[in-house]
Formats: C-alpha cells, structure tokens, sequence
C-alpha cells in the first residue's frame, strides 16, 4: 500500500497507479553527508570553521568536556584535541598514547578499525562505544571513570576495552565531569566513578 502511495505521488493525482513487483530493481538516490563543525570561546566570540579534520570526512558527532574535544565522522572514526585554557594538565583523555597538547583534532589511532558511534567526555577521561556495543576508555582514572578499577594505574593513554560489556552491548554513553553512565541494548543503566552526593 506505501508503495501504491508512493507511486501514485509520483505519477501524478489523476493517473493510475502502475503495478510493482518484488524483482524491480531499487533506485539509488545519493544524498550529500557533508557536515561543517564550528568552535567558539577561548576569546573566540564568533564560532570559526574547524578545517583541521582529515579532508573528506564529515562530523556525525561532537562532544565537548571541561579540558578536551572529541568528534565522530560519518566514517565512523573518533578525533580528539585539548581545550587549552591556562595550561590545563592532561591524563591521557586524547588516547593518543601520550600526554601531548594536540591543538588540532587528531585521528585516534588505537581504534582503527573499530566502527565508532558514539563518543562522551568527561572532565580529564574519554568514553566511546562502537556499532556492536563495545564500549573504550581512556584518560584519568583517579575516581575510577576509565571503568577497570584503576588496574592500569591512575593514567590510561590509550582506548582499553572493557570486558564488562563483552557480552552485554551498550546503546549510549553519558559522561559527567567525574562518573559515566550507560544505558545497555537490554535496558539496563549501569554507572560508575565518582560517587560524590549520590551520583
């Protein structure tokens, strides 16, 4: 019936609908998925163009934390940078291996491969979850935020896997300054860090 509708649009209000078959074959239709981010504060009163993402992809996604940035292409890749406003030290929440200030998004390299969907920033750790529902961690874990209970020290410079979710995938990630909260494709919320008032 959607179909009939469809086409009846198509061919105009006073002519019949034509027959459809399963077999016809389907019209590719190509859409632009070119999108444009913009940054502003840091005694930028007007947002500017970030042209600094790798040429030919798109931002899907962008996230801001207190001392840091992160943004998701439509391919899928994750991109971090430092918001440096007074000299703000890092803890690995670039996941780029190191403590480095990278003023430009630079491609997180450890997760090559890995379909990114989504991604949240906290105040000094980064949490991302892939098309399957795994979920990475990177940066400070002094309140426990990287998810592993501080295993890897108070420090993680790069995306570690957590195992927890192994066999439970997970639909979305919110990050505070200080704790992570997810919500499972089973419904479940699961939460950890800081537990400071209740959080």
């Amino acid at each position: 019936r959607e179909m009939e509708e469809k086409v009846t649009l198509l061919n105009g209000p006073n002519k019949r609908p034509r027959s459809s078959t399963m077999n016809e074959a389907p019209i590719a239709v190509v859409t632009s998925r070119t999108s444009e981010v913009y940054v502003w504060g840091g005694g930028k009163s007007t947002p500017q163009k970030l042209d600094a993402i790798k040429s030919g992809c798109s931002a899907r996604q962008v996230c801001a934390g207190n001392t840091h940035f992160a943004v998701v292409t439509v391919e899928k890749e994750l991109y971090t940078w430092v918001n440096m406003q007074g000299g703000t030290k890092l803890h690995g929440q670039l996941g780029h291996g190191d403590r480095a200030s990278y003023r430009q998004p630079k491609h997180v390299e450890k997760l090559q491969g890995k379909a990114i969907r989504q991604v949240s920033c906290g105040d000094d750790f980064t949490v991302c979850i892939t098309d399957e529902g795994q979920v990475y961690a990177f940066g400070s874990d002094y309140y426990g935020c990287v998810g592993v209970g501080k295993a890897y020290g108070s420090e993680v410079l790069e995306p570690l896997q957590l195992d927890f979710f192994l066999t439970n995938p997970v639909e979305q990630v919110s990050c505070g300054d200080n704790h992570v909260a997810v919500l499972t494709r089973n419904r479940e919320v699961y939460t950890w860090g800081c537990g400071e008032y209740g959080r």
